[in-house]
């Protein structure tokens, strides 16, 4: 884990101010001008990150989207995950006095199905209906219902997206969603993901074991800086993280050492209410 650290910070030398927020020429000068209006700022280019729906839609496409032509050629997989960008990001902002860690994962999550559904529209595929398979069971298990398919799942998960990005995060709300991801096991059951074609189930599960392991992560980390629940000790944290494969390795014995290894972070929370 301490060389996945290294590794994204010496990322993050690459990553300008206008990857994020825009060409700077026109804004570079009096963006950092506490009096000077934000749609000021916009007009002149500076693409706003407030809210989390911002943050998403402008991050997603480098950290998430790859066509069939780029996976064929060997491109490393991307796993997009709000929270734990914004974390790795060195911080160079002042969050909203109502800024979630809770909210932010779950926005992220919401469009990171909507883009995988869109691309499903363009570039159909088994993999990637995997992929899909695996996000919307997360957001389920969290809570979240998508009852869609093809371009209603993208709208679906669109205005969901937008719709948690507004709302305020309730008290306790990353302790409860917490419990019911580590204590759900239906992804890793007999029957699991059967919507996937048959070759592809095991990559669902494998899919939905590496979102999960980074959904624990964060969501423990919100749990821990509210002080609003028992918090996950590091240890069983990074056996997790070990035992999580990437999903075209994962078969009936990782996925047995997995939910071995989440048994043990179970035993350390307390009961769902």
């Amino acid at each position: 884990m301490f060389a996945a650290a290294a590794k994204r910070e010496e990322e993050m030398k690459s990553v300008s101010c206008a990857n994020c927020h825009g060409g700077a020429e026109n804004w570079i000068l009096s963006h950092t001008r506490p009096e000077y209006p934000r749609d000021a700022l916009t007009r002149l280019g500076m693409r706003q990150l407030g809210s989390a729906y911002q943050r998403a839609n402008n991050c997603v496409a480098c950290h998430q989207n790859l066509s069939d032509d780029l996976v064929a050629a060997k491109h490393p997989p991307l796993v997009f995950e709000l929270d734990g960008l914004l974390v790795a990001e060195p911080k160079h902002w002042r969050e909203e006095k109502d800024f979630s860690n809770t909210q932010t994962w779950l926005v992220g999550q919401a469009v990171a199905l909507r883009e995988a559904a869109a691309q499903a529209v363009r570039e159909p595929s088994a993999r990637r209906d995997a992929q899909i398979a695996a996000i919307k069971e997360l957001l389920k298990a969290g809570g979240a219902k998508f009852s869609g398919t093809g371009e209603n799942l993208v709208k679906e998960a669109d205005d969901y997206a937008k719709r948690v990005s507004t709302e305020a995060a309730a008290k306790g709300q990353a302790q409860a969603i917490l419990i019911r991801l580590v204590r759900n096991r239906e992804p890793f059951g007999a029957n699991a993901f059967d919507s996937v074609a048959k070759d592809y189930r095991m990559w669902a599960t494998g899919h939905y074991s590496e979102r999960l392991v980074l959904a624990i992560d964060r969501l423990n980390e919100s749990v821990a800086k509210s002080g609003e629940g028992k918090a996950i000790g590091n240890v069983p944290i990074n056996d997790l993280f070990d035992a999580a494969k990437p999903p075209k390795a994962f078969d009936a014995v990782v996925s047995g050492a997995f939910v071995r290894k989440l048994d043990t972070v179970a035993k350390s929370l307390p009961k769902a209410p």
